[in-house]
C-alpha cells in the first residue's frame, strides 16, 4: 500500500518550489534582457555596416539626415515615412516620395534589405496616430546622428568615438516613421552641413542652437533602468561601425550635471525622462567650439573623447 503525502510534506515541497522560483525568475528575466540587448547590438551593427557600404558608393559621404523640398528647404525637424509608402495626407505625391527616398532610412535600405533591422528588440511602439490602415509601418527605433548629414566620413576627427546610429528613441520605436536625432538646424535654403566654426547653413538664423535634440516623451534607457543596480543605457554604432551598449542618463536628478561630451543625456529626471537644457548639452567651450558654434556635444563630428 502506497503512503500518501502528508499536508506538511506538501507544504514543504511548495515552499521549496517558491524559493527556487524566487531565485530563478530574476535570472531568467536578466537572461531575456541580455538576449534582447545582444540582438539590438547586432541590428545596429548591421545598419552601421550597411551605411559603410552605402558610403563606399557615394564618395565617402554620409546619407542625408532628412529630405529636401523642391524649393531647397530642409525637413530637418520632420518625422519621415518609413518606408516611403507608409504615408500620411500630404506625403502621397510621387515627387515628395522620391524626396523621402533620399533621407537616410530609405537611402541605406538597398544595403540592408530588411526594415525589421531598424529597431532594437524590446522597444515598445510609441503612440503615433495616422499611418493608413493596411500600410506596412516599419518599427524604427534607430535614429541617425543628423550632425553627420551629408558629411564626409574621412572628416570625422575620431571615427571610433563619434556616434553614427543609436537608439535615440529610448525604450520606444516609432511605427512607420524615421528621424535624425539630433538634427542640424537648417532654417534656410541650400546646402546644410556641420560647420565647427559657425552655423551649418549660409543665411540661416544664428540663434543659440545650431543643432536640435528631440525628445519623444519616453524613458531614455533602451535597456535597463538607471535607478537600479547596473543602470540603464542605449546602443550606439560609431562612425567606424563599431557597436556597443553604453550607460546613459547616469545623473538621475535634474540638479546634477553629467559631462555632455560623454553622455547623450546630460540631465534626466528621477523617472527616466530627459531634462534637456541648451546650456548643459551644447558645447560652447574650447576645444569643441569656436565663437558662435553651438552643437550637441556628444554627437559632434569633431568630438575627440
Amino acid at each position: 500500500m502506497k503512503k500518501a503525502f502528508t499536508l506538511i510534506e506538501l507544504l514543504v515541497v511548495i515552499a521549496i518550489i517558491a524559493i527556487l522560483a524566487a531565485i530563478l525568475f530574476p535570472v531568467f528575466a536578466q537572461a531575456k534582457l541580455a538576449a534582447k540587448k545582444t540582438q539590438g547590438i547586432s541590428n545596429l551593427k548591421q545598419v552601421g555596416t550597411a551605411n559603410m557600404i552605402y558610403m563606399a558608393d557615394y564618395d565617402d559621404l554620409m546619407p542625408n539626415g532628412w529630405s529636401v523640398r523642391a524649393d531647397n528647404t530642409h525637413r530637418w525637424s520632420t518625422l519621415h515615412p518609413a518606408p516611403a509608402t507608409a504615408v500620411l495626407d500630404g506625403w502621397e505625391d510621387p515627387v515628395i516620395q522620391s524626396q523621402i527616398k533620399s533621407a537616410w532610412a530609405e537611402a541605406i535600405q538597398p544595403y540592408i534589405k530588411n526594415w525589421e533591422m531598424m529597431n532594437a528588440p524590446g522597444q515598445s511602439a510609441a503612440g503615433f496616430i495616422g499611418t493608413p490602415s493596411g500600410t506596412y509601418a516599419a518599427p524604427v527605433g534607430i535614429t541617425f546622428n543628423g550632425l553627420l548629414s551629408n558629411y564626409s566620413a574621412t572628416a570625422v576627427v575620431q571615427q571610433s568615438t563619434v556616434p553614427m546610429f543609436w537608439t535615440g528613441g529610448g525604450n520606444q520605436f516609432i511605427p512607420g516613421r524615421s528621424m535624425s536625432n539630433p538634427s542640424l538646424r537648417c532654417d534656410s535654403t541650400g546646402p546644410c552641413v556641420f560647420n565647427p566654426a559657425g552655423h551649418p547653413q549660409t543665411g540661416a538664423s544664428t540663434g543659440a542652437n545650431h543643432s536640435a535634440f528631440f525628445l519623444l516623451g519616453t524613458k531614455v534607457w533602451t535597456y535597463g533602468d538607471g535607478r537600479q543596480s547596473g543602470g540603464g543605457g542605449v546602443i550606439i554604432a560609431r562612425t567606424d561601425s563599431s557597436t556597443k551598449f553604453q550607460r546613459a542618463g547616469t545623473a538621475i536628478d535634474p540638479s546634477v550635471h553629467q559631462t555632455a561630451a560623454t553622455d547623450p543625456y546630460a540631465r534626466i529626471t528621477t523617472t527616466g525622462f530627459s531634462y534637456w537644457a541648451t546650456t548643459d548639452d551644447n558645447c560652447d567651450t574650447a576645444p569643441l567650439s569656436t565663437a558662435g558654434s553651438r552643437y550637441v556635444c556628444f554627437f559632434r563630428p569633431d568630438r575627440r573623447q
